[in-house]
């Protein structure tokens, strides 16, 4: 078995899916001494990004226990980095063989597998794919924005609070109404379209209301 060593790794958990330049400090970002390394077809590495797949247990038993972290202080159970010569994913398992988190990696271990690539033979995996991902093309910052507005919209909704919800309509629409099922549809529809000052500056309206003032 081939072996990666010395590498960062940010798993997150379902669709999640980062790109290095949007890691952040409250990420659990793992320093990797050690991690089974398999070179893959382009379709299986497109399958692995698009899809949550599921491995048979005879696999799981080919990785268990074989990641360990800096300094030998923990070893993960059931991941492996799985690379085309142009492209890696790191994957993480549950017992089942599902696929439970993903991890892409810094572009300078990107660019030096790629090179080790060229001297490693093509691995055949055996998986399934379970569940499309709902992948984002938004950075993850707008999408944190959306979740945020969204959730703010949905609770002065459900709590009544039309006082709020009409300003912050009329805030994002220069409008005025009175029809509080009208301003929820319209934000939420307004909500789906690609992001915009007029959303950022929702969103900012929507911090400030939470600030404690003293």
């Amino acid at each position: 078995m081939y072996y990666y060593y010395d590498c960062l790794l940010n798993f997150q958990e379902k669709e999640n899916l980062y790109s290095f330049y949007e890691w952040e400090e409250t990420d659990d970002v793992e320093f990797v001494k050690k991690i089974p390394l398999f070179r893959v077809d382009t379709n299986v590495l497109k399958d692995f990004y698009q899809y949550q797949v599921k491995f048979p247990l005879e696999f799981i038993e080919k990785i268990k226990n074989k990641t360990v972290l800096k300094n030998y202080s923990k070893i993960l159970e059931n991941t492996f980095l799985a690379c085309d010569s142009k492209d890696a994913i790191a994957l993480e398992l549950n017992e089942e063989g599902l696929v439970v988190s993903r991890s892409k990696l810094l572009l300078s271990d990107e660019i030096n597998l790629n090179d080790v690539m060229f001297t490693m033979k093509e691995t055949e995996l055996k998986y399934e794919k379970v569940e499309k991902y709902s992948i984002s093309k938004n950075l993850r910052q707008i999408d944190e924005i959306k979740k945020i507005i969204n959730c703010e919209i949905n609770t002065l909704y459900k709590s009544k609070n039309k006082s709020k919800l009409k300003y912050l309509y009329y805030e994002w629409f220069n409008s005025l109404s009175d029809d509080l099922e009208e301003i929820y549809k319209q934000m939420k529809k307004e909500l789906k379209n690609n992001f915009n000052k007029q959303q950022e500056h929702i969103y900012h309206l929507i911090k400030k209301s939470y600030n404690k003032v003293i």
